[in-house]
């Protein structure tokens, strides 16, 4: 059996333990705390020990809460990929912005989210995350996915369902392949490889647009994108 505690001799979790607001409260200091560390030394560097120490609360009392760091990353990971999918099912909800515009948008959230919370990408990458969390994850790919198809279907009503959801998903592959070079990058080079990935995603799904429109009546390969029932 395995034993995922490092302290042996402390209380066991009991995920039973009913909680009042002043244990809610501390079990979410816990967890900022805990997002921190492992903002500071990655999944793999951080320890329970390392948590409670930095929370000013003994190994005991981290394990009255979660029953181990597995726990901790996983919840953690699901809390902030639902607080990205949120947000990301918010941005241009009216449909005011231009295709590129929205993508932008989103490219711009996406980045500002992962910089102002890098503990999120290590535990994506690192943690062995719960079942729940692993399903959170995937439902934050998915609406990432369903934005880009979304507004490819508005500008292309042909395009179908399966073929706007493969561009959405390659437009998702760029943008967790840059991401990974960015989280490593020296912070002067961040920059540049953040427009490379405006330019990336960008540009891949431009000639997808401007294919689209060129096999329409009338259309003869415009490349001008479209605010609601107006060109711009």
């Amino acid at each position: 059996m395995l034993d995922f505690c490092e302290n042996r001799t402390v209380p066991v979790f009991d995920p039973e333990r009913k909680r009042n607001a002043r244990g809610e409260q501390r079990r979410q200091e816990l967890l900022r705390t805990a997002a921190t560390v492992f903002g500071r030394f990655g999944y793999h560097g951080t320890t329970t020990n390392a948590i409670a120490s930095e929370a000013g609360v003994s190994p005991a009392t981290l394990y009255q809460f979660f029953p181990n760091k597995e726990a901790i990353a996983s919840e953690l990971a699901s809390k902030y990929a639902r607080e990205m999918a949120e947000t990301e099912r918010a941005i241009d909800a009216e449909g005011a912005l231009t295709f590129t515009e929205s993508i932008r948008e989103l490219i711009d959230f996406c980045l500002s989210f992962n910089r102002k919370r890098p503990e999120f990408h290590t535990l994506v990458l690192d943690a062995p995350l719960s079942a729940d969390a692993r399903k959170q994850k995937q439902a934050l790919g998915k609406v990432f996915v369903d934005f880009i198809a979304t507004r490819l279907r508005r500008e292309l009503p042909a395009l179908s369902r399966s073929q706007a959801s493969h561009h959405g998903q390659v437009a998702l592959m760029i943008f967790r392949g840059i991401l990974d070079e960015l989280t490593a990058a020296r912070p002067s080079s961040r920059p540049r490889l953040q427009q490379a990935m405006h330019d990336a995603i960008v540009r891949y799904l431009e000639p997808v647009l401007a294919a689209g429109e060129s096999a329409l009546p009338g259309r003869r390969g415009s490349r001008s994108f479209r605010r609601g029932s107006q060109t711009v």
